[in-house]
């Protein structure tokens, strides 16, 4: 039996499937394209209501011709509920149940009737794909924690990912070890809110990542998505001492305002904020960031909007995500009056990211002439004989180069628009 994966949502996703991958390998499953399979893993995104939506309409489009399993956090919010859609599912296997994926491809193979694996777990599954199982050859995900323990009024993450639980150091060590001897140039650590790992026998993220850092030869070593009420200083002593992790940071702020991050049930302020901004830049000049805004939340004035253009303003973002809000079910804030009409908050997205594109514009046109360091990760399907690369900051750069995919190199900028820069490679002979 043949099988496909397609994975909708966040790294933790894509990770989860490459695990999904491996597993059904070993126990017999061929991996091949989306016409070829016999069964095809939708590994589902239930963060927003309309990715959850693509979900069932991407499975609908094999209903009669090939078994469907419905796996990952639309699997754990809607469970059972999924059977009575019109789109017909073999099995539902929540975000804590996949390391069952292959018994359970089995049973849909023999003929088994639907079920649903969805129970939540407190014990971590050690599972590591192998190379062949990733779905990059440049950049290795490993998951390090998972969960959250914050309940925000708008997310569904607690019901779909459960509680927070942690990975040992010795596993993820041994990952990130194995990862740099197979030859990857950047390791992503992944988790709901990465920046609160604890070690089960006490240490901090901060500790991970300076062991991490001591490993060679890895290049850059990033982390998402960190929680800013969770931030202690002693991440910032630590990236600033060691030079192998990238001087970026996905750091969701969600709103500009203090009063709508309050309804939000963040545990942080605008002004606590922007003072651990502040504190990674005066330690880090060229710390750069990137974020997640909300806007239209329920209570939402134009006072609060226009606070979250100032912060946009304010730490000139190499790039956000940004969407209208969302009622999710089992959230506190689905039960709130949306008083914020949808117009209206059409509107303050189109204005939030008008405003982002001036600023990613501006920020690219001042690197005009620098020279920047690229991780080279594919070739241009356009242009063949150009390169695509990521500097530090993730930001995309092409340029002419025969340079391998997964190495690093050096580019002069030379052009720049607002979402990527063009540039002349750079000769080792040329110095830095």
């Amino acid at each position: 039996m043949t099988f496909f994966i397609r994975t909708f949502g966040c790294q933790m996703n894509v990770s989860d499937s490459e695990k999904m991958h491996q597993l059904l390998e070993e126990r017999g499953w061929t991996a091949v394209g989306e016409a070829e399979a016999d069964l095809i893993v939708v590994n589902s995104c239930a963060v927003r209501s309309r990715p959850q939506e693509k979900v069932f309409s991407y499975a609908g489009r094999f209903a009669g011709r090939k078994k469907i399993i419905i796996a990952g956090c639309v699997a754990q919010a809607e469970k059972e509920n999924i059977f009575a859609r019109k789109v017909k599912v073999n099995y539902v296997v929540g975000t804590h149940q996949f390391h069952r994926i292959g018994e359970i491809a089995d049973e849909v193979r023999s003929g088994g009737r639907p079920g649903a694996a969805t129970a939540f777990s407190r014990r971590w599954p050690e599972l590591v794909p192998g190379s062949r199982c990733r779905s990059s050859r440049v950049t290795g995900f490993i998951s390090v924690m998972e969960g959250c323990d914050n309940f925000c009024s708008y997310c569904i993450v607690p019901f779909t990912r459960g509680r927070e639980k942690y990975r040992p150091m010795d596993a993820i060590l041994c990952e990130a070890e194995a990862l740099a001897g197979a030859g990857y140039p950047e390791i992503v650590l992944l988790g709901q809110n990465v920046n609160h790992w604890r070690d089960p026998r006490g240490a901090s993220f901060a500790e991970l990542l300076r062991r991490l850092a001591a490993i060679a030869p890895l290049g850059w070593i990033r982390f998402i998505t960190s929680y800013p009420g969770y931030h202690e200083p002693e991440l910032v002593e630590v990236m600033a001492a060691c030079r192998g992790i990238a001087r970026h940071v996905h750091f969701p702020a969600q709103s500009g305002s203090t009063r709508v991050l309050k309804r939000m049930n963040r545990a942080y302020s605008r002004s606590r904020y922007l003072g651990i901004i502040g504190s990674f830049r005066r330690a880090m000049p060229e710390m750069k960031f990137s974020s997640d805004f909300i806007v239209g939340f329920p209570g939402e004035s134009e006072h609060d909007f226009q606070l979250t253009l100032s912060l946009l303003e304010r730490v000139e973002y190499e790039s956000i995500f940004s969407f209208v809000y969302s009622p999710r079910p089992h959230t506190r804030a689905a039960a709130w009056e949306p008083d914020v009409p949808a117009a209206l908050a059409k509107e303050r997205l189109l204005a939030l990211q008008e405003l982002q594109e001036r600023i990613q514009l501006a920020n690219n046109r001042r690197r005009i002439g620098e020279t920047v360091e690229v991780l080279v990760t594919g070739r241009h399907p356009k242009k063949s004989a150009e390169m695509i690369g990521r500097s530090e900051s993730q930001r995309v750069v092409n340029f002419a180069s025969r340079t391998p995919v997964g190495t690093f190199t050096r580019v002069r900028i030379t052009g720049a628009g607002p979402h990527s820069l063009r540039g002349e490679e750079v000769r080792t002979d040329e110095g830095k």
